[in-house]
């Protein structure tokens, strides 16, 4: 259980204090709310700036209202010995006025606050209420349900919508992966308007482009972030590998939005709520080498319809990478050609004869965006290595298997090898002469090993002979 709470807070960034959740869309909302109140530490204050129903109320411990509660005795009113505490028959929920929320986190750790109670729901608080919150001593984070979907999988918002507390620290926009394949009519809230921002009629099936784009929206679910909130959005209830592969795909569209870091995918009901978390990896193309064993600059020999560094680049293309950079040295006109062709961009490394490995990639690594999570080293001569292996690599480290993934073959470690930010400082201040396999000596307990059906992982084309023997 504890490796379950680990993962989803880290899924979504959480710290141990000071976050103020906003969820917003559809597809889950609520089952995620209760989920982080179940793992968060500390003292954790629920809430809604919308409304809520009686039976969601009944999953929490504990309900406090904003106000002095007064219901009418037509719904059963009984008054309890415990001062400023009713007891409300319809509902079957203790409602506790807010002056008295310190004893009862005291007592529970977590606790739902309403605003007045109307029939069989809750009002939600006013914007301010949940950063006000905050600020109390005695409450460690704040999770607020921050928009209204009737159920459905996915929705658009109303002008009035969504009600984002301005301190919020996160904002996750839940999506169902069961409204792919759907009408938009059955499956969404609001399907006119999720006509408009998908582009798809509302009598019409939505796609995993539609989706994408319905999250990434300034309409949609980007609506109403505060500038200084992280935007991680959920892709709810993937429980079969049909859905599984569509997650992925969606989550794979949304990350094209540089806003968005990071994509997580799972099923929020389920023990294991976390599937995957992906996050944006760049592929370091190391392309700047002499080539001197092979006597000729081995990126640039052909290879079927291409070359050498064309086929990596094609691979890369084709598997679930998010980005490519190549880095030139030694004949950097020629390669940067062939970077363009297939419009990578490229950086060049006027000290690739020394050390050209680590140069290249600490050139690589100090011009990578903030957004971006870690880092896929490929070596400019591994055209073998097929975008199947590439993307087991990649779903072994988005799984969280380790910081550094590495592929295996027969026992023997080989390329390509990705590596987790954490670790770009460390990186950085490795000494000339040395190589970024030092890295790998130096926490061997990160590294986690794929086992790959691909003898291309150990086999570099260092010579003529091997160049002849590979290529197609």
């Amino acid at each position: 259980m504890e490796s379950y709470a680990a993962g989803l807070l880290a899924a979504f960034n959480l710290k141990p204090s000071g976050n103020l959740v906003a969820i917003v869309g559809g597809g889950g909302k609520t089952s995620l709310m209760f989920a982080l109140s179940r793992y968060l530490p500390g003292r954790i204050v629920l809430t809604t700036t919308t409304r809520i129903f009686s039976a969601q109320m009944k999953l929490a411990p504990a309900v406090c209202t904003t106000k002095w509660v007064k219901i009418s005795a037509a719904a059963g009113e009984k008054q309890s010995e415990k001062r400023n505490q009713l007891w409300d028959e319809k509902t079957g929920i203790d409602l506790l006025s807010l002056e008295e929320l310190g004893p009862v986190l005291d007592r529970y750790n977590r606790c739902l606050i309403v605003g007045d109670i109307v029939g069989d729901k809750a009002l939600g608080v006013a914007d301010h209420f949940p950063g006000q919150l905050l600020s109390r001593v005695d409450v460690d984070s704040v999770i607020v349900e921050a928009d209204g979907s009737r159920m459905r999988p996915c929705k658009a918002p109303a002008s009035h919508e969504p009600v984002i507390p301005p301190e919020a620290t996160h904002v996750i926009p839940v999506v169902g992966i069961d409204a792919v394949g759907g009408k938009i009519n059955d499956i969404a809230h609001r399907p006119e308007r999720v006509a408009v921002l998908t582009g798809i009629d509302a009598d019409q099936a939505m796609t995993t482009v539609g989706l994408a784009n319905l999250i990434t929206h300034e309409e949609g679910g980007l609506k109403s972030v505060p500038t200084e909130a992280q935007v991680i959005p959920l892709i709810n209830k993937v429980e079969t590998d049909a859905q599984l592969r569509t997650a992925r795909l969606v989550a794979s569209m949304i990350l094209k939005e540089e806003r968005i870091q990071q994509v997580v995918i799972g099923a929020m009901r389920q023990t294991n709520p976390v599937i995957e978390v992906r996050r944006r990896i760049t592929a370091i193309v190391l392309a700047a080498g002499e080539s001197l064993r092979m006597g000729k600059t081995k990126q640039l020999l052909p290879w079927g319809k291409t070359t050498v560094l064309g086929q990596v680049l094609d691979n890369l293309i084709a598997s679930s990478v998010n980005d490519l950079l190549v880095i030139t040295g030694h004949m950097a006109g020629s390669v940067t050609a062939i970077a363009e062709t297939l419009n990578v961009p490229t950086i060049h490394n006027p000290n690739y004869s020394a050390g050209e490995m680590l140069s290249s990639l600490q050139i690589a690594i100090r011009r990578l965006p903030k957004n971006h999570s870690g880092i896929l080293v490929m070596l400019a001569d591994q055209p073998q290595v097929g975008p199947d292996v590439i993307d087991q690599l990649l779903i072994a480290f988005w799984q969280g298997k380790g910081k550094i993934v590495a592929p295996v073959y027969e026992e023997k470690r080989g390329n390509p090898v990705i590596i987790d930010a954490f670790y770009y400082e460390e990186l950085l201040k490795l000494p000339a002469g040395s190589a970024p396999r030092e890295l790998l000596r130096r926490h061997p307990e990160d590294i986690h090993y794929v086992d790959v059906n691909s003898p291309a992982i150990v086999q570099d084309l260092d010579s003529p002979e091997q160049y002849e023997r590979w290529r197609p």
